[in-house]
C-alpha cells in the first residue's frame, strides 16, 4: 500500500513562493498546497497540478514542479483552514509587510488543529526580516483567538534567513520564473518542534540564526542596494549594467568588504569564507542573460535607510569600532537621490526632502545625529552625487 505523502501549506505563490520555498518543499517530498489571492496563478497551478521553473545556470532548462495545488484563501476560507488543519509543515513567502494579512486565516487553521488535538507543527516565515517567524507568531497572538499557552502547544515558529536569485521573466508571452542554482535557507533549529528532525532538505540548521541573518543583510542586501542607488545616480536602470562598469563593480565590492570586516569581527566568520560569499553575491547578477531592474533591487528606499537596516546599521557599527566605512556611507547618500516615480517610498522620500530639506530628512529617516561626523560625510557625498545626477540630466 502506498504511504501518504507529507503535506505542506505554503502562503504566497509569487516568484519566491514558487521559485524558492515551493521548490524546496517539493524536493523534500511534500505535497504542497499554496494559499494565495491571485486567481490567475491559482487557476494555472490547479490546471496542470504544478508549475514550471527555468534554471538560469543550466541554459534555462525547464523543470516541472508537480504535486502542487492552490487555494484562494479569501474566497475559499474553509478550504484554506482544512489545508492548515491537515498539514505537516507551514511556510510563508508573502513579503514581511503581508504577515499581518495572513495571520487571521493561519489563526483559524491552528484553532482547528487545537480542537482536533493535532500534532504540533513547524511554521517557517521565509521573509527577509529578522525574527520573521517570531513576528508572525505575535501577529497570530494579537488576534486573540488563541491563548499563548495553546499556541505554544500546537505550533513552533523557527526563524529563518533566506536567499536565492529568483526572477520574473516571460516565455512565449506568458509569465515565467527563472531561478539560480545557489541558495541559502538557514533555520533556527532551537525553535523547531523537534530540533533533531530537519523538516526541509538542503536547508542549513543552526543554533545562532542572528549571525547568518546579519551576514546576509549587511553583505548581500547592502551590496545590492548600494550598487542600485549609486547606479541610479549615474543613470543606470539595470543592475547588470552597473556591474559591467568596472569602477562601480570595484566600488561595490569594496563596500561589501567593509561590511564583511564587521561581520568577521562580530561573529568569527573567516575572511576567505566572506570573500567567497561576496563573490557569490556579485556573480549571481553577472550570470549571462540575467537582467534585473534597479527599480526592484533598490525599491523602498525609506525602509532601506532606516536605523536598523542594511545601510545605516553596518556604517554605524563600523564607526563605533573605528573601522573603515568610506564606501558604504556613499550608499546612504545615493539612496537620498533615488527618485523613481514608480516607487511609492521614493516619491514620499523626495516630497519630504522638498518640504523639510535634506538635513532634516537624514535625521528623520536614518536617526543619525546632525552633529556627528557621519552626518557631515553623508552630506558631502550627497552634494557630490547630486551634482553628478544634475549634470547628467540637464
Amino acid at each position: 500500500m502506498e504511504t501518504m505523502k507529507k503535506s505542506a501549506v505554503h502562503f504566497g505563490s509569487g516568484s519566491i513562493g514558487r521559485g524558492f520555498i515551493g521548490k524546496l518543499l517539493h524536493d523534500s517530498g511534500y505535497q504542497v498546497t499554496m494559499l494565495d489571492v491571485d486567481d490567475s496563478i491559482i487557476s494555472s497551478i490547479n490546471a496542470i497540478g504544478g508549475y514550471d521553473l527555468y534554471l538560469i545556470n543550466h541554459n534555462y532548462q525547464k523543470v516541472f514542479i508537480d504535486q502542487v495545488s492552490a487555494i484562494n484563501s479569501l474566497k475559499d476560507t474553509q478550504g484554506a483552514i482544512d489545508a492548515i488543519k491537515d498539514a505537516d509543515i507551514i511556510t510563508t513567502a508573502v513579503l514581511a509587510t503581508n504577515l499581518e494579512k495572513i495571520a487571521p486565516i493561519l489563526s483559524k487553521g491552528l484553532k482547528a488543529r487545537l480542537q482536533l488535538r493535532k500534532a504540533k507543527i513547524n511554521i517557517l516565515a521565509c521573509e527577509n526580516l529578522e525574527n520573521n517567524s517570531g513576528v508572525l507568531r505575535k501577529k497570530v497572538l494579537a488576534l486573540g483567538e488563541i491563548k499563548e499557552n495553546d499556541l505554544e502547544s500546537i505550533a513552533a515558529f523557527p526563524d529563518t534567513e533566506v536567499d536565492r536569485l529568483v526572477l520574473k521573466s516571460e516565455r512565449n508571452g506568458e509569465p515565467a520564473i527563472d531561478i539560480g542554482d545557489e541558495f541559502e535557507l538557514v533555520v533556527d533549529k532551537t525553535k523547531l518542534v523537534n530540533p533533531g528532525v530537519e523538516p526541509i532538505k538542503n536547508a542549513f540548521y543552526t543554533t545562532d540564526i542572528h549571525k547568518y541573518f546579519e551576514r546576509k543583510l549587511f553583505i548581500i542586501n547592502t551590496g545590492h542596494c548600494w550598487a542600485g542607488y549609486v547606479g541610479h545616480v549615474y543613470g543606470y536602470k539595470v543592475i547588470q549594467d552597473v556591474f559591467a562598469n568596472k569602477p562601480l563593480l570595484r566600488a561595490t565590492r569594496e563596500a561589501m568588504k567593509e561590511s564583511a570586516v564587521l561581520i568577521e569581527k562580530k561573529y568569527g566568520f573567516s575572511k576567505d569564507d566572506l570573500d567567497d560569499y561576496i563573490s557569490f553575491a556579485l556573480n549571481r547578477f553577472m550570470t549571462p542573460g540575467v537582467v534585473d531592474q534597479i527599480a526592484r533591487v533598490s525599491r523602498n528606499p525609506i525602509q532601506k535607510i532606516g536605523p536598523q537596516e542594511r545601510l545605516v546599521q553596518p556604517v554605524q557599527q563600523l564607526a563605533d569600532r573605528n573601522l573603515p566605512y568610506q564606501q558604504l556611507v556613499k550608499g546612504i547618500s545615493a539612496a537620498l537621490l533615488f527618485d523613481l516615480d514608480t516607487d511609492q517610498q521614493a516619491i514620499e522620500l523626495q516630497h519630504y526632502i522638498e518640504k523639510n530639506g535634506v538635513k532634516q530628512t537624514i535625521v528623520h529617516f536614518t536617526g543619525i545625529a546632525e552633529e556627528s561626523v557621519l552626518f557631515s560625510q553623508i552630506m558631502e557625498h550627497y552634494n557630490r552625487f547630486k551634482q553628478i545626477k544634475e549634470k547628467r540630466t540637464n
